[in-house]
């Protein structure tokens, strides 16, 4: 089994001695840093620390100014290997965050590791270990308490018949007591219970597992220096956990769950706190590994974090609990339940598989979610960061793409398009601009491009010698719908940029603002979270096969979650991409009387000037609208395409929702 690496640790200085009930036998101090030492030369500890912003986290607990924030950034991560997690481990601690709850599981004999990190925001010192024997978490404990460190989370499992520890640590800035304990019977736990309680501290640990002498338990305690209410329980069976969970309820939070597989029958526990503030929170046990996964995305969406989670064995096989924490204002939105009724009303109408929907205002979301399957054969549940096909949504990232590049002076918008691409016949007399605005005359789709298994191109250039010797349809200037003039679009920038055109997107759009899982669609490729595609069977929902969108990637070939897609509109809206004088122009319709702008559609909602753009194709109908003058962003995704002029369509949902909330967020 791996280990973790060293790592430095550096804390903030203290001068307080910390009150301790953690073993009866206490080393002399030199034996405890000589112990840690040889640990850390063994390379058996890792420790961690140092970052730069407020830590939160399910067991620190206090001060909740410091340890409980309204909102912090947050990764977790289950179920990895251990030299998986020491890598997750690293780049978590180079980019400022801290372990705030440490998992480390054996279940059915397979070693896993996880952890909850928060961001490190006051910088304090912490360091997480594991993998230690009895005796050398001893010495850990007495080390770090010497360092003016206390503990705030252990762990205990058996590996290959060795009962090992982990623990984790942060800085005792605040000079707080604590105690804690481990290994203890059921009756040392409640006379320890009694001393603490009545001594003024508040548990913030609680552990419980089977031994060959019986169930043993642990526990860390903290002063309780701002005299919160909690209540602790254990042993509970299900049905008694039920009945606990919702009397404490009204006026408490979880802070702690525990489950554990004794004598064949799985034992809750938990701690709960005063909810001081009345801040949104979430619990949720007894899952599978997927059901687990599905709330995890659901939760996050609606504005959660996860604070605490617990991987316990269940005659049932693996079991997981989590309990969640409201890390922004998205679950306290006033018009979050009508959006949902609107979304679940729709959904119910049309039989969509899966539906994921974002609303962003001022360059924050105020609503996220998915309805439905990404997967539905897998029990996959859509969300945010689910990855659809985006259609002719793309056309708006194009035509943003395009007036960019010309504010960086690399191009000029007005370029004849054979003067990149000098391949084209003649008759091709049209601009960069003509091609975006489907005024380039191009056939929207040329003869041997519309079937379900295509050859692949690597770049564009590839694709339109394929149908560049066809006539053009029209009289250029004159507006014809092109999704092939986007390919030819994409041949110039090619020539212009010297890269492919999926090199191109990944730089300059993905890259350059942040919007990581947007990218042009390679239906080999293993993408994270892609949905499956869906088509309509009589009145089954049909999982189909994707056909190759390497032709058209600037025209229809994109792919991305809502949530990035919403980024998208809020960094436009924002001025991160397009200073307001190139947007202007972007959004301004080159002919009389069109509404059709530069991979825009353009138009009014209740006197509002909205800037939109629809996809249809193959397994997605998607919808992006802003409204400049409101900073609104809204973005629909679905799953399945019925074809144009069905009933099912993104932009009727995004209607139905813009009614609903466009008021409120004018």
């Amino acid at each position: 089994m791996g280990r973790l690496p060293r790592r430095r640790t550096t804390m903030a200085p203290t001068n307080h001695i910390d009150r301790t009930d953690h073993h009866p036998h206490r080393p002399r101090r030199h034996r405890a840093r000589r112990a840690l030492a040889a640990l850390l030369a063994g390379g058996i500890a890792a420790t961690a620390s140092v970052a730069a912003a407020v830590p939160a986290g399910a067991h620190a607990t206090l001060p909740t100014a410091v340890f409980d924030p309204p909102s912090t950034a947050w990764a977790s991560y289950r179920d990895l290997t251990s030299d998986q997690f020491a890598d997750r481990f690293d780049a978590m601690v180079e980019k400022g965050y801290r372990v705030s709850d440490l998992e480390v599981d054996v279940v059915g004999g397979t070693y896993r590791v996880g952890a909850v990190f928060t961001r490190n925001t006051d910088g304090r010192a912490w360091r997480s270990l594991r993998d230690l024997t009895g005796n050398e978490f001893h010495a850990a404990w007495e080390q770090a308490r010497e360092d003016g460190m206390r503990l705030i989370d252990q762990e205990t499992y058996v590996v290959s018949g060795r009962r090992l520890f982990a623990g984790v640590w942060v800085a005792n800035t605040e000079g707080l007591q604590w105690a804690s304990y481990r290994g203890v019977t059921s009756e040392e736990f409640s006379e320890r219970f009694a001393r603490y309680r009545d001594a003024g501290y508040l548990p913030v640990d609680l552990e419980a597992y089977p031994t060959g002498d019986g169930p043993r338990y642990g526990a860390i305690w903290v002063e309780n220096s701002e005299g919160l209410s909690w209540r602790l329980r254990r042993g509970l069976s299900s049905d008694e956990f039920g009945k606990v969970f919702e009397e404490y309820g009204k006026g408490f939070r979880m802070l702690d769950v525990e489950a554990t597989d004794l004598d064949g029958k799985t034992n809750y526990g938990g701690i709960w706190v005063e909810n001081r503030g009345g801040r949104h929170w979430r619990e949720r046990r007894d899952l599978t590994a997927a059901e687990f996964g599905n709330w995890w995305a659901r939760y996050r969406d609606e504005g959660y974090r996860l604070d605490d989670y617990e991987k316990y064995a269940t005659p049932d096989g693996p079991r997981y609990a989590g309990i969640w924490r409201q890390n922004s204002a998205r679950p306290s939105w006033s018009l979050r339940d009508d959006v949902d009724a609107v979304v679940d009303g729709y959904r119910d109408t049309h039989d969509v598989p899966g539906i994921s929907v974002a609303i962003a205002k001022g360059g924050t979301f105020v609503y996220e979610r998915g309805f439905g399957h990404a997967d539905v054969d897998d029990d996959v549940w859509m969300h945010a960061r689910s990855v659809h096909r985006l259609a002719s949504v793309s056309k708006a990232l194009a035509g943003t793409l395009l007036f960019d590049l010309e504010e960086q002076g690399l191009l000029d918008v007005d370029d004849p398009t054979r003067d990149h691409v000098g391949q084209l016949p003649a008759a091709h007399s049209h601009t960069l601009a003509q091609l975006a605005a489907n005024r380039g005359c191009v056939a929207t789709y040329p003869d041997g491009f519309v079937t379900s298994e295509q050859d692949h191109y690597d770049t564009a250039l590839e694709a339109v010698e394929e149908f560049m010797g066809q006539d053009l349809v029209c009289t250029v200037g004159d507006y014809v719908y092109s999704t092939a003039g986007y390919t030819v679009l994409g041949a110039a920038l090619e020539s212009v940029l010297g890269q492919p055109v999926d090199d191109i997107v990944t730089d300059r759009l993905t890259g350059a603002y942040g919007l990581g899982t947007l990218r042009p669609e390679d239906r080999d490729a293993d993408v994270p979270m892609r949905t499956r595609l869906y088509d309509r069977d009589d009145e089954d929902n049909v999982e189909i096969d994707r056909d190759d969108l390497s032709w058209k990637v600037l025209g229809g070939g994109l792919e991305g979650s809502v949530e990035d897609v919403a980024r998208f509109g809020i960094r436009l809206l924002g001025g991160q991409i397009l200073d307001d004088a190139t947007m202007a122009a972007m959004w301004a319709p080159p002919g009389p009387g069109g509404n059709y702008a530069y991979g825009w559609n353009t138009g009014t909602h209740d006197g509002r000037p909205i800037m939109a753009k629809t996809g249809g194709q193959p397994g997605a109908s998607s919808y992006i609208r802003v409204y400049p003058d409101e900073d609104v962003t809204i973005v629909v995704l679905t799953n399945r395409w019925d074809g144009k002029g069905a009933d099912h369509q993104a932009v009727n949902l995004a209607r139905a929702i813009a009614d609903v909330v466009i008021d409120d967020l004018s």
